[in-house]
């Protein structure tokens, strides 16, 4: 560890109402008599010759399923899905509303709603994976629709509604989440632990501190008892959203609770044997009156990030005094604003610290040392030749590997981000295409955001890398990775910029090809490079397929977040309006 330190910085002194079944004037046995009359004699031998237009096979089928329903009411359940299946039922879901459905036996009932909720919460995640707002809101439509027609358990409908506030959560849409929790609310559900903790994440993510105080009050009058997991999301909330002294204040009537805890518990103890069984050292994320690490953290973790480095110190001292011992995931927490500020004292410090702490370290140490001094123009790496600043790094993973850490995704994406943020341009390929070398002998695959990385710089100079984009396009199509649309969208956006219209075209397609829209600020860069290069029957193909909000190019965007960027696309449409009026028909061609 030593050795990487005198590398590194050698140059310096260093969310409906109770579901309801309505009286069944509609049913799928009224929707057989449709198909075969009103009148059963016509499938008896002394019907009239007059006979439904239907293929025999049919009509046998139908005549036992009628002739099941006359004799015995609980064959009826055996069938339903038979009658579902002949009625083409588009949802292919079992119909509640059915008069037979109180008699169906329950475990049948059961397992069909607990198959259609593992649907909804396999979609819901998949949805959530590839950003796609549109598939959240239509498995929230579904699941309204099912919900009103179906009897789930708590269990089940407490488990969906878990899924898609945190989904609408991750995907910064608090609206839609909050319309989730007053649906849920009016559904009957008790919001639990993990209801209330993701209210919490939303507000802070929202930087609502207001709201995020408001929770936290109805959550106490609900009669919840927080557990250390709701204590360190509203801690990590108040702080991030400005309120440290209130975030800190939270944590320390915590802290106070242990000492009141551990005080007890030594006073019940006879001797000296028995209050060291009884000392509270053992970390736990659920009781509130035994001491966690998880707290503490999450408070020094919102400190560092609001640049407030002069309490974090400190707050080490009040760790200790809760009977709180700092691990290696701590120190990192520390070393990553020093390392980025270049202050080799602090690192020194740190990295002391951890050593009387018995803490050693870790892939997160390397990634941040190898991140922080790459990206800092100060020193002695951005000092080194391309070969060196190859070698360099080449020794610190494999001192990793000889210390037994692994060396992940994350890890790679770090370096590889400080690589290509050094302002000298074509001087960090060769370390670059040594580390990717390095993640195929390690079978680790690039993600999107390592592609997205590695275009957006090679896009970025000047003048664009072309080559690099292609060979970059090439291992893509080889490896066939599952990508987000912003590698694509960048493709558009390059390609765009050097006037590269079937390069630009054709990754505009691929968007589209893989159900997803682009932004409207993509689309914008598209429009004026067609219009720039004169290709009137590509401009009106566009601004068609962009107004076929129900079948063309835009109908996955998002309205609610497309913003000035449509407006300004559809500026630009008027503003060539006549012009584009003068093309001949044009077949759409996204």
């Amino acid at each position: 560890m030593d050795s990487v330190l005198e590398t590194l910085f050698s140059s310096q002194q260093e969310k409906q109402q109770k579901p309801t079944h309505p009286k069944h004037s509609e049913t799928p046995i009224n929707g057989v008599k449709q198909l075969v009359g009103d009148n059963n004699a016509s499938l008896r031998p002394e019907a009239t010759s007059e006979r439904p237009d239907f293929s025999m096979e049919s009509t046998n089928q139908l005549q036992r399923i009628i002739a099941m329903l006359s004799r015995q009411e609980e064959r009826v359940a055996a069938s339903i899905d038979e009658i579902d299946l002949l009625l083409k039922d588009v949802n292919n879901i079992y119909i509640p509303n059915h008069p037979m459905t109180k008699r169906l036996p329950t475990d049948r009932r059961n397992n069909s709603s607990a198959r259609r909720v593992t649907t909804f919460i396999k979609y819901i995640e998949r949805a959530v994976q590839r950003y796609d707002v549109a598939e959240v809101g239509s498995q929230w439509s579904k699941f309204q629709w099912f919900l009103a027609h179906t009897r789930l358990d708590q269990n089940s409908r407490e488990a969906i509604y878990i899924h898609f506030l945190s989904a609408y959560f991750v995907l910064s849409r608090q609206e839609q989440a909050v319309h989730v929790w007053n649906h849920m609310l009016q559904a009957g559900v008790t919001p639990n632990e993990r209801h209330w903790n993701l209210m919490l994440k939303g507000c802070f993510k929202a930087h609502d501190v207001t709201s995020l105080q408001e929770v936290w009050s109805n959550m106490i009058a609900s009669g919840i008892e927080p557990e250390q997991v709701l204590y360190t999301t509203y801690i990590h909330g108040l702080i991030m959203c400005g309120k440290w002294q209130r975030g800190l204040q939270v944590l320390d009537e915590l802290g106070a609770r242990w000492k009141s805890t551990a005080k007890r518990q030594m006073s019940k103890a006879k001797d000296r044997v028995e209050a060291a069984e009884h000392q509270p050292s053992t970390p736990t994320d659920h009781d509130p009156n035994t001491p966690s690490l998880a707290p503490f953290q999450a408070a020094l973790t919102a400190l560092t990030a609001i640049q407030r480095h002069e309490l974090c110190f400190p707050l080490l001292d009040w760790a200790k005094d809760h009977f709180l011992t700092p691990t290696t995931e701590i120190f990192n927490v520390l070393l990553r604003p020093a390392v980025r500020s270049g202050d080799p004292k602090q690192v020194s410090r740190i990295f002391s610290l951890m050593n009387a702490n018995n803490c050693s370290a870790d892939e997160v140490t390397y990634t941040i040392l190898l991140n922080g001094h790459m990206s800092n123009t100060n020193s002695s790496f951005a000092q080194l030749s391309p070969q060196e600043q190859r070698d360099s790094i080449l020794r610190i993973l494999d001192d990793m590997t000889a210390n037994n850490i692994s060396i992940d995704r994350r890890t790679y994406s770090s370096i590889l981000q400080g690589l290509l943020s050094q302002a000298n341009g074509t001087a960090s390929d060769n370390a670059t295409q040594a580390v990717l070398q390095h993640m195929a002998q390690n079978n680790v695959n690039p993600d999107s955001f390592i592609y997205h990385m590695l275009v957006t710089h090679y896009f970025s100079r000047d003048p664009p890398d072309l080559v690099a984009v292609e060979l970059v396009w090439a291992r893509i199509r080889i490896e066939r990775p599952s990508l987000q649309s912003i590698v694509y969208e960048k493709m558009v956006e390059g390609y765009a910029k050097v006037g590269a219209v079937e390069k630009m075209m054709f990754f505009l397609r691929k968007i589209a090809r893989e159900g997803k829209s682009p932004r409207w600020r993509c689309l914008g860069d598209v429009l004026n490079t067609l219009i720039e290069e004169g290709e009137w029957v590509f401009v009106k193909e566009l601004v068609e397929d962009a107004r076929d909000s129900r079948n063309g190019l835009m109908r996955y965007a998002e309205e609610s977040v497309a913003g000035s960027a449509k407006d300004d696309f559809w500026a630009v449409v008027e503003g060539v309006a006549g012009r584009i009026g003068q093309v001949e028909h044009a077949t759409p061609a996204l």
